[in-house]
């Protein structure tokens, strides 16, 4: 990933190749004009310079902000993480976070591509054969595991009935960054705790859109009552981010979006900020989500107004 500083020093090497171009391709050149291009050069060599000591200052000074506005931010909170095979990349990310900010993370749950890809016959076979359905409609069997796996993470495993997300990570459709023995698998799920999707960057090939699965399961969340919040990169062809702003069934500041986890310092400090705001609820004005990040509506919770959208 290419940091947002060297656009600067791109922009500044365009302008000097097209100098030195001109200068290259000219055959007939008086001292005066060499001498200007010279001087050009250098200014321009002086204005990238400083242009990256200043992001450098920047960087620095948001990187020394972390100790108060991001570390224990979260402190006694538990989370659980959520991403999908193949756009996984911002998950570890993610969880180094928000244990940064003082998070138990219980674990990163990633789901397969065969479980959110069950338009493909063999895919929700397993699916069924895993969830003990029989004859389910193709066309529902996606919802219905999104549901049923969003119900898990927002009540827990439940008393006398099948562990859904125990009978996923049985058959392989759902692993786990750690060993679950079945304390830890009944630890996993249950009011007050936050479930983070992180999922963006390069799509693989043969992926399906996160309008499939991911953005009914985080709409199903947000219904019942989940504190989450949805994590991206700021290159992401995967689109999620963009995709749970725009879904009609998630309600304007409901929830916490981020669409620049991988910017150093500023990603991680957003992420907290935004969630702490969120399980706070210190605005009798504004819902406590917030759509943050270089796309969002404020770079970092606080930096601007909420949208009228999000007043009670």
């Amino acid at each position: 990933m290419i940091s947002w500083r060297y656009h600067v020093v791109s922009l500044v090497a365009v302008v000097l190749a097209f100098g030195l171009g001109i200068l290259a391709g000219t055959s007939v050149l008086d001292d005066q004009f060499v001498r200007q291009l010279q001087q050009n050069n250098a200014a321009a060599r002086r204005e990238r310079d400083a242009a990256v000591a200043l992001a450098n200052v920047y960087e620095r000074f948001v990187v020394g902000l972390q100790p108060s506005l991001r570390d224990g931010a979260l402190a006694g909170e538990e989370a659980v993480v959520v991403t999908v095979d193949g756009v996984d990349q911002t998950a570890q990310r993610v969880a180094d976070e928000l244990t940064a900010a003082g998070s138990d993370v219980l674990a990163t749950l990633s789901l397969s591509r065969r479980l959110v890809q069950t338009d493909i016959e063999e895919n929700a076979a397993a699916v069924e054969d895993a969830l003990g359905l029989v004859g389910t409609d193709p066309a529902t069997l996606s919802g219905r595991v999104a549901d049923a796996l969003a119900g898990r993470l927002a009540e827990g495993p439940g008393g006398g009935k099948d562990d859904e997300l125990g009978l996923l990570l049985a058959a392989g459709l759902i692993t786990a960054d750690r060993d679950l023995d079945p304390e830890a698998l009944i630890a996993i799920g249950g009011a007050g705790q936050l479930v983070v999707i992180a999922a963006g960057g390069a799509v693989p090939d043969g992926s399906s859109s996160s309008d499939v699965f991911l953005v009914p399961f985080t709409e199903r969340l947000v219904q019942l009552g989940v504190a989450t919040a949805a994590v991206g990169p700021r290159e992401d062809a995967y689109g999620y981010v963009s995709a749970v702003r725009d879904a009609s069934g998630i309600p304007d500041c409901s929830m916490v979006t981020v669409d620049d986890i991988d910017l150093a310092g500023i990603g991680g400090i957003t992420l907290a900020m935004g969630i702490d705001r969120l399980l706070s609820d210190p605005d009798p004005t504004f819902l406590p989500g917030g759509d943050y990040g270089v796309s969002g509506d404020s770079i970092v919770p606080g930096a601007e107004d909420p949208p009228d959208s999000c007043r009670r």
